[in-house]
């Protein structure tokens, strides 16, 4: 290629960046959020099950040892609302994730869940201290 023709090309990709950046500001900007489950269940199996309805998303059974997490994420619009299913024995907790209050409880778009004996708690990522949220249902 002339050095010519590579001037020309880098032209046209710093017209096309700068012209892509200024249109896009449009676009609605969505966030990544992220939700993470920790078992802290005394020598139990917990098992995660977390769905979302409109899209039907199923993000399928996932086993915890003891001391195992599971996280996953997903971008934020205004249909996401997973709800998920924690179970350990008989022994079940089922809630929302992604809905504007547990987001305002985990003080950003990270929360972190931990099932623990006598329910699942929720940290709060502004003071670093898990609050109670859910006891376990039969």
């Amino acid at each position: 290629m002339k050095h010519s023709q590579i001037h020309c090309v880098l032209l046209f990709l710093a017209l096309a960046l700068a012209l892509g950046l200024s249109t896009s500001s449009g676009v609605p900007h969505l966030r990544k959020h992220y939700v993470r489950f920790i078992n802290q269940l005394d020598n139990k199996v917990l098992n995660v099950n977390c769905k979302n309805q409109n899209p039907y998303i199923d993000l399928n059974l996932h086993i915890l040892l003891p001391h195992e997490e599971y996280e996953f994420s997903y971008m934020v619009n205004r249909t996401m609302l997973f709800n998920c299913d924690l179970r350990h024995g008989f022994t079940s907790a089922v809630f929302p994730v992604s809905d504007r209050t547990t987001k305002r409880q985990c003080g950003g778009n990270h929360c972190v869940w931990k099932a623990q004996d006598d329910g699942v708690y929720v940290l709060n990522r502004k003071t670093n201290v898990y609050k109670f949220m859910h006891g376990w249902g039969k």
